[in-house]
């Protein structure tokens, strides 16, 4: 069997190679780990997550899990017009409002994902509902924040409102 000393061009070559393959993974190692970084454990998210770029314009009713839809929000005085008073839970003065109807067949969990900070409430009643978990989405690929309801199955108002931007992507998905 051959052997190599330092002076070998075949340890040249292979010292380079390993070089080589070395900085390949330490440059690669960062935009892989992002992109497994950046993919939910939650399987509704995820699933979410598969359509997110390709939102549709958002409608006037939803059913069951939806979206991602691009929600164009009204503002305020306008929202109110159409709808009736609005009232958010949140504590922010809100400038931009859109309420859509959502009928949901079957009892369950439901997630709610929006690409800002946007207020999301789920109405039953007149009262909004409080949601059993809030997280940071999956920012990396546009979800910037989710919430779990739990909800029977029956008829929702879905309100969305902002206090900065007049455009909300939205999508509902469950188990």
């Amino acid at each position: 069997m051959p052997r190599l000393s330092c002076f070998s061009p075949h340890f040249s070559v292979s010292a380079a190679a390993i070089g080589l393959a070395a900085m390949l993974c330490v440059f690669a190692t960062p935009a892989a780990m992002a992109q497994a970084a950046c993919e939910s454990d939650n399987p509704v998210i995820s699933a979410m997550q598969q359509k997110w770029n390709t939102p549709a314009p958002a409608g006037a009713e939803a059913t069951d899990g939806f979206g991602p839809v691009q929600a164009a929000l009204l503002p305020i005085a306008q929202a109110q017009a159409q709808f009736g008073p609005l009232s958010f839970k949140s504590k922010k003065q809100m400038q931009y409002a859109l309420q859509l109807r959502w009928h949901v067949s079957e009892e369950g969990d439901y997630w709610l994902a929006a690409d800002s900070g946007a207020w999301i409430d789920v109405v039953d009643g007149g009262r909004a509902l409080e949601p059993l978990t809030f997280n940071h989405g999956l920012r990396c690929a546009g979800i910037h924040k989710a919430l779990k309801f739990h909800l029977r199955a029956g008829d929702y108002l879905l309100r969305v409102a902002s206090d900065e931007t007049s455009g909300v992507k939205i999508a509902a998905g469950r188990p």
